[in-house]
């Protein structure tokens, strides 16, 4: 059983958490166009089609569809991790084939907390020498491991994980099905042939489906702490870079040799 047993509580926390931001209300609306075309599938009602409109993508509205903040994010996560955010894309993909059979949620603690831990030797370690390549490049590429997870944690958060429990967890693991003797309760019994015109057994749910807490209990420390040193941690490391790369190139580029005019220029 996949994971798109929680789209729909999924959809209403992402449209209810949208916000001003376009994207997220286009991110609610593929889910719900994703929820009717399985209710066809399954019972052969025919919604509305007018409810299966959906926003184009942010490169493909107009100018007033939405705003500069949208773009400026966009724009800011993809000069920053080129490479962080598809991989953190395929991580969190990965994660969430294990739900709901392993994990009864996505932990969203654990993706923001690895990126916090794998970030921090670039913190301690990073010691700018004169060259861009050393003082940038590396520097910047190295970054795209925490950038990978952080990815991660932002889309466990953005694909609306929070509207189900235990998404705040640090490892939620689904609880192991508990077996039933029934023989215990009513004794042995015969039990008659299953014939070729019986229908298959239905396969049950997990117990993470059955099992979860409606609405969900969120544990804001490890969230909120971690997201705060995460952004800390970005921000610090991108002004150091930032000031280590450009800085020192600008120092020598304005820097006046010895020997020569005031303004710079010798005169033949």
């Amino acid at each position: 059983m996949p994971a798109d047993v929680f789209d729909d509580q999924r959809r209403a926390w992402i449209a209810a958490h949208a916000g001003i931001f376009v994207f997220q209300k286009r991110r609610a609306e593929l889910l719900g166009k994703r929820l009717r075309a399985r209710t066809r599938a399954r019972t052969g009602v025919r919604p509305d089609p007018h409810d299966d409109d959906v926003r184009p993508g942010i490169l493909f509205r107009k100018a007033a569809d939405t705003g500069w903040w949208e773009k400026t994010i966009l724009a800011t996560a993809a000069v920053a991790a080129p490479l962080g955010w598809p991989l953190g894309r395929l991580v969190y993909a990965r994660i969430t084939t294990l739900i709901p059979e392993k994990l009864r949620a996505y932990p969203i603690p654990a993706m923001v907390w690895a990126a916090v831990l794998s970030g921090t030797p670039l913190v301690f370690f990073y010691d700018p020498a004169p060259s861009i390549w050393s003082s940038l490049i590396i520097p910047w590429v190295l970054a795209q491991l925490p950038a990978t997870f952080l990815a991660a944690g932002v889309y466990g958060v953005l694909e609306g994980w929070l509207a189900v429990d235990g998404s705040s967890h640090w490892w939620p693991m689904a609880p192991a099905a508990q077996e039933v003797d029934d023989l215990l309760f009513l004794g042995p019994m015969d039990l008659p042939v299953p014939t070729l015109l019986d229908p298959e057994p239905a396969k049950p749910e997990p117990p993470a489906v059955t099992h979860r807490r409606t609405p969900p209990k969120i544990t804001w420390l490890p969230l909120v702490s971690g997201a705060i040193l995460a952004a800390l941690g970005a921000l610090w490391f991108a002004s150091t870079v930032i000031d280590g790369a450009f800085g020192s190139t600008f120092t020598t580029f304005v820097t006046i040799p010895d020997g020569s005019s005031t303004n710079g220029t010798t005169f033949r």
